[in-house]
């Protein structure tokens, strides 16, 4: 169980598995949500637009228009009136007569009769439409139908519509629940297709309201129109005239029309065939599919594959629309655009890590992120004088001296690819025997001893070298003992230092230097918060960012340890930026919130002899938007101050910036009281080793005590660390200490415990 959740934990820290489980994420929201609906109907109302077709004449369109209620001096048609229409419409040999209207209410006697009685003489040929009413229940339910006498002559048909998100679309269904039963709805019966009320589709609104024959109502009253153009037709009436209040925008064609055409447009559909509803999943499905088996390959996504990706999923539903299947793409196109702009960022991360800026060789990282197994021997090479060699010279030197460096290990060894860290040279040796190696090295060695000139310089070299020949392991691991034995070569004024797994556990301590940037990037590396109350509200005012190491192997690493590594290969700058960025966008989600605290980050005395520090500091507040004074700097120096000092001069920077500072460990080596009168900073922290025996020492709580007092005097605020218990608190509590930290308020927590901390603070019994 312990394995299969190792192996998970490491499955999981893959950038790439994780871009695909955003991406997927990222679809299933859009799918089950629905909130691509709109964005769904505008594409296919794009369809739409670009294949117009013309209608096949099989229904032609009454219009009960501003010309007819003109002329028949009324705001509305009487059953007579439609009497007198139905007449000349048989007569001219229409087939059938479809009312897009409502036949709930009574006109005159007369008028019914004379209505009725067109009914009985053509029974079965007219059908009046169903419409829901104000009490009836929701959902698909055509409440208000057609009179009874109407009903007894006339088929009724439904008219509902249901409208899509912004009435970009709408869907009809095939038949609709009533008083009376099931009945068809009015495209549906026109094109004798016989549904279920839990059936819907979408009209193909690319057949044109424009191509649609049509005739003026008050023309057909009169029998003023061409019989042949209803002859052997369908008829379907519907209410045109601006009074009538139902003009509506026709998805995919940019002109309003009356509500009518919906069923016009749905029948001509259902001629075809009822089309086939796919949804989301499957193009879902697919993508996800095509996303992943991509990223398993490796970097196979580019900006040609996100063209080729959009473009199906763009092409595929225009292509299915001719064969009568919808499907819709949106979700599929989010896990796409997801995945590939994730990618694409990715390998740009990865392209600038795996080459050398300055030689322009491949980056030893670039061989760290293979974890293959090989059976050539690994070789490291160290320049000694690496550094001091290109500090001496231009800037173009390093590019120059990397290629004679390579060429030379090339004149033994064909063709091998060489990787470029510092002064470190990493290849994989095409040279398989040991004993050869190490005579080749030597070869090397006397050649290189007589110097190379680089643009007419003579640079003298001296190197050392580190062999890797363990050939069951992937090369991730092996590149670490080949430059560690590298460095042991120097260290002991050996040419070779072969790798010695006896000698692994000593050596696993040098190498998580090696290992440090994967593990910012794989999120092993992460970042803790330990709460500060303040002592006289009781309530939490702000929180320590602490850097934590969860190695996927060797579990939690001691802070303590790979700090100190980084700071003794200069390192900490990476890890110092990473805090940092961490600590300020936890402190702007604490605002969002409603949690107005400070965020305190260590910051290396190493890193304060760093013009850059300011400007690093600087950017990342600005990139999050977090005000300088929300931030603080907690300073632990090892050498003396004095104002003349580069660190001097750097704190001086620092504070005029905005930011503020804290004095670390305060007691303890040179952070004594010559501290307080130099360094620009607005708060002390007392070291835990004073806080932590002050109970049992009343020296200890005589020098804390007079800390105290010293720092308010300066117009400091006091922190005390190492605060474990009650007595220690109260204590504090009465030489009015102003902020306390310890495990008896809180251990350092992971960002979101420090959230629920602050929501539900513990309750702690002062005074």
């Amino acid at each position: 169980m312990t394995d299969a959740w190792t192996n998970l934990k490491k499955f999981w820290k893959q950038p790439r598995v994780r871009i695909v489980f955003w991406a997927a994420l990222t679809g299933l929201f859009f799918g089950v949500t629905g909130i691509a609906q709109p964005a769904e109907d505008m594409l296919r109302g794009v369809r739409w637009s670009l294949v117009e077709k013309e209608s096949d004449g099989d229904v032609v369109i009454v219009q009960q228009d501003t010309k007819t209620l003109d002329e028949l001096g009324a705001i509305d048609v009487d059953r007579g009136t439609d009497a007198r229409a139905l007449d000349h419409l048989f007569d001219a040999g229409a087939q059938r007569v479809f009312f897009d209207r409502s036949f709930a209410n009574h006109s005159t006697k007369k008028d019914d009769d004379e209505f009725i009685s067109v009914l009985k003489d053509n029974p079965g040929k007219v059908f009046l439409g169903a419409v829901p009413s104000a009490n009836s229940r929701p959902g698909n339910y055509a409440g208000k139908l057609p009179l009874k006498e109407y009903r007894e002559y006339a088929g009724v048909v439904s008219l509902l519509i249901y409208y899509r998100p912004f009435n970009l679309n709408v869907r009809l269904p095939l038949a609709s629940d009533s008083p009376i039963g099931k009945i068809p709805s009015l495209s549906a019966k026109i094109a004798e297709v016989d549904g279920d009320t839990s059936q819907a589709y979408s009209p193909d609104f690319s057949v044109q309201v424009g191509t649609f024959k049509k005739l003026s109502y008050v023309d057909v009253m009169r029998g003023d129109f061409d019989p042949a153009i209803v002859r052997g037709k369908t008829v379907l009436v519907i209410p045109t005239a601006v009074t009538f209040n139902d003009i509506h925008s026709i998805p995919g064609q940019r002109v309003d029309a009356p509500g009518g055409f919906f069923h016009a447009i749905g029948a001509e559909t259902l001629k075809h065939g009822v089309p086939k509803e796919y949804g989301w999943l499957l193009p879902f499905m697919l993508i996800l599919a095509v996303v992943t088996s991509g990223l398993r390959r490796g970097r196979v996504l580019d900006v040609y594959r996100l063209t080729g990706l959009v473009v199906v999923l763009g092409a595929a539903p225009f292509l299915l629309d001719f064969v009568r299947i919808h499907v819709e793409v949106v979700p599929a196109l989010a896990v796409a655009l997801v995945a590939v702009v994730r990618v694409r960022n990715l390998d740009r991360v990865e392209e600038a890590g795996e080459t050398n800026a300055g030689s322009g060789l491949p980056s030893v990282q670039a061989l760290r992120n293979s974890d293959e197994l090989t059976p050539h021997i690994l070789v490291a090479l160290k320049i000694r004088n690496y550094g001091g060699i290109i500090g001496s010279f231009a800037e173009h030197v390093e590019a120059q001296l990397a290629k004679e460096i390579v060429r030379r290990i090339r004149i033994s060894d064909d063709d091998v690819a060489v990787y470029h860290e510092g002064g470190m040279f990493v290849w994989l040796s095409n040279i398989r025997s040991t004993f050869d190696l190490f005579e080749n090295l030597e070869g090397l060695h006397r050649i290189v001893q007589n110097g190379i000139q680089v643009g007419g310089l003579d640079i003298d070299l001296s190197f050392n070298c580190g062999v890797d020949s363990e050939f069951d392991r992937p090369l991730s691991g092996r590149i670490a003992s080949a430059m560690q034995s590298a460095e042991e070569a120097v260290r002991n004024d050996e040419l070779v230092y072969q790798h010695d797994s006896r000698r692994h556990e000593a050596q696993w301590e040098i190498s998580l230097l090696t290992s440090l940037d994967r593990a910012i990037d794989n999120g092993e590396v992460w970042v803790a918060y330990q709460p500060k109350l303040d002592v006289r509200k009781n309530e939490i005012c702000g929180a320590e960012a602490l850097v934590r190491w969860t190695h996927p192997e060797r579990g939690p690493i001691s802070p303590e340890k790979f700090i100190r590594i980084a700071e003794e290969f200069h390192r900490i700058e990476r890890i110092t930026r990473f805090v940092v960025n961490e600590a300020v966008k936890s402190a702007v989600e604490l605002d969002r919130l409603g949690h107005d605290l400070t965020i305190s980050v260590n910051i290396s005395a190493q890193l304060l002899r760093n013009p850059g520090l300011p400007g690093m500091i600087g950017d990342i507040l600005a990139e999050h938007g977090l005000p300088s004074e929300r931030l603080i700097l907690e300073i632990t120096e090892t050498d003396r101050l004095d104002r003349s000092s580069r660190t001097f001069q750097m704190l001086q920077r620092l504070v005029k910036s905005g930011l503020r500072l804290s004095i670390d460990d305060f007691g303890t080596g040179n952070a004594t009281i010559e501290y307080l009168r130099y360094l620009p900073a607005s708060e002390v922290k007392i070291d835990k080793v004073f806080v932590q025996s002050m109970e049992s020492s009343k020296d200890d709580l005589l020098l804390v005590q007079s800390i105290i007092e010293m720092a308010h005097s300066l117009d400091r605020t006091v922190v005390a660390e190492g605060v474990e218990t009650a007595a220690a608190l109260q204590m504090l509590n009465d030489m009015q200490c102003d902020v306390i930290q310890g495990y008896y308020l809180s251990r350092p927590v992971p960002f979101r415990d420090l959230v629920e901390q602050i929501a539900e603070p513990k309750v702690l019994k002062i005074g």
